[in-house]
């Protein structure tokens, strides 16, 4: 009932929001945008977030367990579920909780929970870490308001909440965490990192081709620095898969550059271009929910 509860909640945020925006917006002038797609670019910008996803499940897998049998295929088919749950899970991280579900009998409990935290944590790392190498190389280029100092307070507050987590935290789910850090190989950080890197380009990329794909034109460095931070806020729980919240980002970070209706469009069709994607993911789980729940076989 408690959940039900937070569910319809979620629910009412999400359309509160969503009714927010449209006095925001000409809504007319938002479909005329949405309207002159070049759906060539725009799938092309879907192509690229399952790349991005593959990229991320080779990620993940440094951090599983050798044992465990899971070969890379199945990671995937578990990543691209995780994904299509995230469409419409609380947040954009619920698809996380349904990926340890489904591998906790081939790794165990811990070492699900461990791998998708650890390889979480670097890719939020990842982009943050980029948002504010751009944010220095380009800070010229962007236009002074306050927002701009945003992404490097959050990269600040990343860093020092981690610090504080991992050294200062005594909760036997940080403990587990830290001891399962201990025990990888410290070569599959850097692997990680490179990972990571390429990752959040690539999805960053994508966002620039769903632009352009409308004719707009977002400058590409003000993509690296805000995305991190829009991100972020679609990630909070607080609405049914980041809708509103990411819509209401979109615009306040990119509607000064394009225009609110053209930044609500950019994150309108950057949204469907992952949810056409994930439609994969739901595939894979009518085909593989109880390979996965119940053990794996090689």
């Amino acid at each position: 009932m408690k959940k039900i509860g937070k569910l319809i909640l979620r629910l009412l945020v999400t359309i509160s929001l969503l009714i927010y925006l449209a006095t925001k917006i000409d809504l007319l002038k938002l479909a005329t945008i949405i309207s002159e797609t070049n759906f060539l670019l725009f799938l092309f910008a879907s192509f690229l977030y399952i790349l991005s996803s593959y990229m991320s499940t080779l990620r993940w897998k440094l951090f599983i367990p050798s044992p465990s049998g899971l070969k890379i295929k199945n990671l995937f088919s578990l990543y691209m579920i995780g994904c299509f749950f995230n469409m419409f899970l609380p947040g954009i991280m619920g698809g996380d909780v349904i990926k340890i579900v489904l591998m906790r009998k081939s790794t165990g409990l811990k070492e699900a929970i461990a791998s998708v935290v650890i390889e979480r944590y670097i890719g939020f790392f990842a982009l943050l870490l980029l948002g504010n190498i751009f944010f220095i190389a380009f800070l010229e280029n962007i236009p002074k308001n306050e927002k701009i100092y945003l992404i490097p307070l959050c990269f600040g507050i990343f860093i020092l909440v981690s610090i504080l987590l991992l050294f200062l935290g005594n909760f036997p789910f940080l403990r587990d965490i830290r001891d399962y850090l201990i025990k990888l190989d410290k070569k599959f950080f850097l692997q990680a990192f490179v990972y990571s890197l390429l990752i959040q380009l690539i999805v960053m990329i994508s966002v620039y081709l769903v632009s352009l794909s409308l004719g707009i034109y977002l400058p590409f460095y003000e993509i690296v620095i805000y995305l991190p931070l829009i991100i972020i806020l679609a990630t909070l729980p607080i609405s049914l898969s980041g809708i509103g919240v990411r819509e209401w980002s979109f615009i306040f970070f990119f509607g000064n550059t394009v225009g609110n209706e053209k930044a609500m469009a950019i994150s309108f069709l950057w949204f469907l271009s992952v949810l056409i994607a994930s439609l994969y993911g739901g595939i894979e789980y009518l085909r593989f929910k109880d390979f996965f729940n119940v053990h794996y076989k090689k």
